[in-house]
């Protein structure tokens, strides 16, 4: 396998409110106070850009995840936001925990689960989808995931010598609304030969907090 590797910082918060912030939120109070680093608005010409700053909801807390260059910068940038601004109110930060780790691709067969829904359906696949029977749902979620897996891996600049091979092992669809926009939400857990970066996004709006995806006792 790759012997590349991949720094990873997660900066999780504590809010001293007892109001519920939503990733998209963050991210929303985060690109307007990082203006001038592109990466934490996420405007890009390329529309297939994979984001390497994310923001997401990692065991309740929120979180926002720097890969790549950018750990660095969130590291740095992180530890002097003393407060978060709302369309209501200023919200104190309690606490700031900064985790740095390394991700390096390896061949083993995990088992993951995504914490928060996954938006795998465009519009062309979604009718596939409702069209097709249970077990071809199945193949092509799993279709669709590799594809998924293999653009998150295009975007850390990380080659994969080998072929990816997923099972789902149990999933359910559920609608989700992203800026009143309308999708169909998957909560599922699958097995994948090779091992995951954890907590990272996969899908559509990964940078809002979608798609994240955690892993679970090995199979």
């Amino acid at each position: 396998m790759a012997d590349k590797v991949i720094d990873i910082c997660t900066a999780t918060f504590d809010f001293d409110s007892d109001e519920r912030i939503s990733p998209a939120k963050f991210r929303g109070f985060m690109a307007h106070l990082f203006s001038n680093i592109a990466e934490f608005h996420h405007h890009s010409d390329n529309s297939y850009h994979y984001p390497l700053i994310q923001y997401k909801r990692v065991q309740s807390k929120i979180a926002i995840v720097g890969i790549g260059k950018y750990a660095d910068i969130v590291a740095f940038n992180m530890a002097d936001v003393d407060h978060i601004t709302t369309e209501t109110q200023k919200i104190p930060i309690k606490n700031i925990q900064i985790k740095n780790s390394v991700y390096s691709i390896a061949e083993k067969l995990s088992t993951y689960g995504f914490s928060s829904p996954w938006i795998a359906l465009n519009e062309t696949n979604y009718v596939k989808y409702k069209q097709a029977g249970k077990s071809d749902k199945k193949k092509l979620l799993e279709k669709i995931l590799i594809g998924n897996i293999l653009s998150m891996f295009k975007g850390l600049s990380i080659f994969v010598p080998q072929k990816i091979e997923v099972n789902i092992l149990q999933h359910y669809s559920k609608p989700i609304t992203v800026h009143d926009n309308k999708f169909v939400g998957f909560k599922l857990e699958f097995t994948c030969n090779v091992v995951l970066p954890e907590f990272i996004g996969l899908g559509k709006s990964v940078s809002k907090g979608f798609g994240v995806i955690k892993k679970k006792n090995d199979p």
